[in-house]
This record gives C-alpha cells, sequence and structure tokens, in this order.
C-alpha cells in the first residue's frame, strides 16, 4: 500500500491511499484436439487371373465395367470339390438332368487346353461351377456386354481371337474388346458334336423355359453375336464374371 499527498488548492491537502489492484485473469487452458485423419482408403486392384478347384489359372480383363474370364472354364470339379460326370454315352448324355461335361470329341489334351469344357445347362445353373467369388455369366451379363461393343451386328468381330483355330473368313474379327472367344463348337443333345473351328457357344446361367437355357454364339462367318436358347442337354463353353 502507498500514501499520497495532493495538493487541491490552497490550504487543502488530500491524502490518498493507493490500494494496489491484483486482476486475476483466469486463463482456461483450451483443450487440444488431436488431429482427425480421415479413414484411410485402400484401393484393391483388379485381379489379373482367377484359379479354378482344379488348379486351373484363368487370365481376367475389365470389359466394360465387369472382370471377365478370357478364356473357357476347364474344371472337372464343382467349387466345393464334387466330381462332375463326364464320358458320358450318347444316351446317358441326353437323358440326364443333372450337371455334366464333355470333351469335344473327347480328345482331351488339345481340345481341353485351347477351347476348355463343354458343360450341359445343369452345371452352368447350379452356382457351384465357377471358381469361389465369381459365377457363370448370366444372360443379362452377356446382353450388357455386347451392348457396350456397339451392338449385336458388330459386337461378335470384337469378341473374337484372331487366332488361326478360327477358320477363315472369320469375318470382322479383331478382339479389340480382348474378349478372345475361340471356336470351340459344341455337343448337342443327342450326343454330336459339331462346328469345332467355326462357333463357339456359351450358356448363360438363365433358363430360357422349362426345357431350354440362354445361350450366345459368335460364327467365323459373321462379325454378329446372337441369342438363343437350346435343349439343357446341349453342351456349351463357359465364361466367368467376378461376382
Amino acid at each position: 500500500m502507498r500514501k499520497y499527498n495532493l495538493v487541491i488548492g490552497k490550504g487543502i491537502k488530500l491524502t490518498v491511499l493507493a490500494i494496489g489492484l491484483l486482476v486475476m485473469v483466469n486463463c482456461k487452458k483450451e483443450e487440444v484436439k488431436p488431429t482427425e485423419c480421415p479413414t484411410p482408403i485402400v484401393v484393391v486392384p483388379d485381379p489379373t487371373s482367377v484359379t479354378d478347384i482344379d488348379g486351373n489359372v484363368y487370365p481376367v480383363l475389365k470389359i466394360c465395367g465387369k472382370l471377365w474370364m478370357t478364356e473357357n472354364l476347364r474344371t472337372t470339379r464343382y467349387n466345393d470339390s464334387v466330381i462332375i460326370p463326364t464320358n458320358l454315352t450318347d444316351p446317358a448324355w441326353n437323358a440326364t438332368t443333372s450337371g455334366a461335361y464333355s470333351v469335344y470329341n473327347s480328345t482331351v489334351v488339345t481340345n481341353t487346353t485351347a477351347f476348355g469344357k463343354l458343360y450341359n445347362w445343369f452345371a452352368a445353373s447350379s452356382g457351384k461351377l465357377a471358381p469361389t467369388g465369381w459365377h457363370v455369366a448370366t444372360e443379362a451379363e452377356w446382353v450388357a456386354l455386347v451392348n457396350c461393343l456397339g451392338g449385336t451386328s458388330v459386337a461378335g468381330g470384337k469378341m473374337k481371337s484372331t487366332s488361326s483355330l478360327w477358320n477363315a473368313p472369320n469375318t470382322g474379327a479383331d478382339n479389340s474388346s480382348g474378349f478372345s472367344a475361340l471356336p470351340g463348337g459344341y455337343r448337342s443333345n443327342s450326343g454330336l458334336y459339331a462346328l469345332i473351328g467355326n462357333s463357339c457357344y456359351f450358356w448363360g446361367s438363365d433358363e430360357r423355359n422349362t426345357t431350354q437355357g440362354e445361350y450366345i454364339v459368335l460364327d467365323n462367318n459373321f462379325a454378329s453375336a446372337a441369342f438363343n436358347g437350346a435343349t439343357k442337354q446341349f453342351g456349351y463353353a463357359i465364361r466367368c464374371v467376378k461376382d
């Protein structure tokens, strides 16, 4: 405390006591929040191959937004390890209502490697034929692919390989999509093998009616792709799409 004498006027003196004032400022420490970081986005690259339960490895390519196998399926087993029946006689092939497969003219080494197996529709629609995480292409996926590639009049040429396995003239073939279709022919419901070198037939997993499944065909004489239905006992190639 300090004393001050102030002279205000003649003969007047005012004594003032100055009291030091202590001003307390309550400073609240501001809470420091940890830096908030966004959850990192993990980008998983698209696969470049897929392996079936038999150990067969298939190249994979993104075509029109979908991941497709670019080779025909060759597995001898469903993805639950159950063996798919094969080597059926013509009458047994015609009569079966269960999944089965054939190899064109039973020439295993030559035709399996290039063209894959020929599965009936019962195998194609089983839900167990494709590798885990994949499925047999549906009719809707085939239609979407063909539309994306310019429509039925030209899509076949963009899907067909330029390989010499195709018989001339292989009209319109440039394989610009990378789909790499090869002319594996088919096995009919009567057991007849036909059109290897000329055509490739692929099942869709969809049923057209009680006796037929949906399929797509590419032909050496046309740049087009065509859709139709066939008796479920026919043997056609299979392409798979990632789930």
